[in-house]
């Protein structure tokens, strides 16, 4: 989990390789503390749809939404 300055927390499951395939430990997390967003970030370039609220994204992408 990721809290953010204003008060928003996402979900990061983070994957060293090119599936984003969250494990069931992320959905459980998700479900007991609700956050905003839900990311898989992996070593891979694509950004897509993992299910309706889990989202794969890129490792670069990702650091520069953190950082934007």
């Amino acid at each position: 989990m990721l809290d953010l300055p204003k008060g928003e927390r996402w979900a990061i499951e983070i994957k060293r390789g090119l599936t984003a395939k969250p494990e069931r430990g992320f959905y459980l997390a998700c479900e007991d503390l609700q956050p905003a967003r839900r990311f898989v970030v992996y070593s891979g370039d694509m950004r897509y749809p993992v299910t309706a609220d889990v989202e794969a994204i890129g490792v670069r992408e990702f650091a520069e939404r953190l950082a934007g």
